[in-house]
């Protein structure tokens, strides 16, 4: 396991960067709103993984910690022999108390906060865990760093739904509300290109393979 360089080097890029955000595969356990961090994916989620990964061709590979991001995107990086990166930024949102539980019991138990976290997602905080505001500081930090270090490189970051929407909302410079109308679906992919002039575009939304 690799961390990002906190340096990049200064060579001119004249090439654009090319990143695909791909949502990890189905886990486990059905249902679940937010899943613990050592969720495995099962069977079917390695499954969608594999036919959305491969054809790709990457020059390196960064996931976020979790295992149903990191377990298929260790293993992706040393068939593609490329570079491997774990970077906790582009984590899950720490949803406190309510991981681990299913949509249906968080929607009986926290109506209200459910429905804050839907139609005023800034200024929501998980029952003891992690405000939205931070959640979304720390992702967009791991973005511009990412930008930055690997430049005129094509990179898969295997990660989740609301980072990829985080990521959207910055790329088409839209309130992260309204970010929250794309469908993100399981070992789906978002790719994102940046070209040496800082100009920004979205290639494509929702790709089911690269």
């Amino acid at each position: 396991m690799t961390e990002i360089p906190e340096s990049t080097s200064p060579d001119i890029v004249t090439t654009p960067t090319t990143v695909d955000l791909l949502r990890h595969g189905q886990v486990v356990t059905p249902n679940l709103f937010c899943a613990p961090s050592q969720e495995p994916l099962g069977n079917h989620g390695w499954k969608q993984l594999t036919l959305a990964t491969n054809s790709g061709k990457w020059d390196r590979v960064i996931s976020s910690p979790s295992r149903r991001c990191h377990d298929f995107a260790r293993l992706l990086a040393q068939r593609l022999d490329c570079p491997f990166v774990v970077d906790a930024r582009f984590g899950e949102m720490d949803f406190g108390d309510w991981i681990g539980k299913t949509h249906t019991a968080i929607w009986e138990q926290d109506p209200e906060l459910m429905q804050h976290l839907w139609y005023q997602p800034r200024r929501f905080i998980a029952p003891n865990g992690e405000a939205m505001e931070d959640f979304i500081d720390r992702v967009q930090a791991g973005w511009q760093d990412l930008q930055n270090i690997y430049a005129g490189q094509n990179v898969l970051l295997l990660t989740h739904a609301g980072v990829i929407r985080v990521v959207l909302a910055k790329v088409l410079d839209i309130l992260y509300q309204r970010s929250l109308r794309f469908e993100v679906g399981y070992a789906q992919i978002t790719r994102v290109r940046t070209y040496p002039d800082g100009e920004t575009s979205l290639v494509g939304h929702g790709l089911p393979h690269a």
